[in-house]
């Protein structure tokens, strides 16, 4: 096609002549619209020649044009008979991280996520505390409770030797009947100021503490704790509880306990007899404390002399238990006015002795 515009342009002026009064012959008009025909076939020639690289130049034919009709359906693709698999992950080169190539279905509706499979019941956490097994009552009978006639409030003075090293403890006993307090406060040269409380209440077995604690500088270190509604007995630090027993006595509430049981029951004075008393301690101990009848003795005290103390041990059942001496007063509703706690292996010694009685 090129070489035919190219003869055309050859054979034509490149400027038409004019006449005299500046118009062109009408010829030259004819010949300007063949010219303009030639140029507008050459045009469509080069729109509709065949560009594909089989078609030739000189007088080949190209492959013929082809239309292709798209029809757009407006109905709803059916959904997929089963969700359509993922391909296997791709193995990815050592040393890069492994990735999960996923198809993607053009027209397909997306899967529905899976369900998560039903969570497994969770496990019942463990029991935040162990359950202790108190020592057996003597012979392994049932622990005995005894009638107890307990002494008014007071307060008691004493004077204390604790491993050689002098002091004062005072003993303070308050009881309305229902209620009851008691504290215990040593203060001996080279001492840290040990201190005990119990509270609780007055059943038909006497005492019934709630809370015990013991403390140091003033401060509780330690507690025990009777609960009442339960049944159970709990600690501040050892994670371990008790089943709570009647007629349970803590580390200092034991000694009013005794001096109730000693009143309210003339039998249990005599030489030989025996006093069972559970006591549980703030470190988590729990035992009965068999407290034998030694007999009366005369005491020679910075109170005053008392003609016939009623005196009963307690013996360790361990090496390091303490053996505990104590002496009640008849004339002071058996108020305890004489007392030695004796660790024999290491010889800690602590004594109390009666120097004052007063108001609380």
């Amino acid at each position: 096609m090129g070489w035919q515009y190219g003869a055309v342009m050859r054979t034509l002026p490149l400027q038409a002549p004019t006449r005299p009064d500046g118009l062109r012959p009408a010829r030259w008009r004819g010949a300007g619209l063949l010219v303009a025909s030639v140029l507008l076939a050459h045009a469509a020639a080069l729109l509709l020649w065949p560009s594909s690289p089989g078609a030739g130049r000189h007088g080949e034919t190209g492959r013929p044009l082809q239309l292709r009709q798209i029809l757009l359906s407006t109905a709803k693709p059916a959904a997929p008979a089963a969700a359509v698999r993922p391909p296997d992950a791709v193995p990815a080169p050592r040393g890069r991280p492994r990735r999960t190539a996923s198809a993607a279905v053009p027209g397909a509706l997306p899967a529905a996520p899976a369900e998560d499979p039903p969570s497994a019941a969770p496990a019942p956490p463990q029991a935040a505390v162990q359950s202790l097994e108190p020592a057996p009552a003597p012979g392994g009978g049932a622990i005995p409770v005894y009638a107890t006639r307990l002494p008014p409030s007071v307060r008691l003075r004493y004077a204390l030797q604790r491993s050689g090293q002098p002091g004062h403890a005072e003993l303070q006993w308050f009881s309305d009947g229902a209620l009851y307090r008691l504290s215990l406060r040593n203060e001996a040269a080279g001492a840290l100021n040990l201190g005990s409380a119990s509270s609780g209440a007055i059943d038909a077995h006497g005492l019934a503490p709630e809370r015990h604690t013991d403390s140091r500088r003033g401060r509780d270190v330690r507690a025990v704790n009777f609960q009442r509604d339960s049944a159970r007995v709990t600690f501040s630090g050892p994670r371990g509880e008790l089943p709570l027993v009647a007629g349970a006595q803590d580390r200092l509430s034991w000694m009013l306990q005794l001096a109730g049981i000693a009143e309210a029951n003339p039998a249990l004075r005599a030489p030989g007899s025996e006093v069972a008393v559970f006591v549980v301690g703030t470190r988590g101990d729990a035992e009965v404390w068999l407290c034998t009848v030694v007999g009366s003795e005369a005491l020679d005290l910075p109170a005053g002399t008392v003609a016939a103390a009623l005196h009963l041990r307690r013996e360790p059942k361990r090496l390091y238990d303490t053996t505990v001496d104590i002496w009640l007063d008849p004339a002071r509703h058996h108020l305890p006015v004489q007392a030695r706690l004796l660790v024999r292996p290491t010889g800690q010694e602590t004594v109390l002795r009666l120097e004052n009685v007063s108001a609380p």
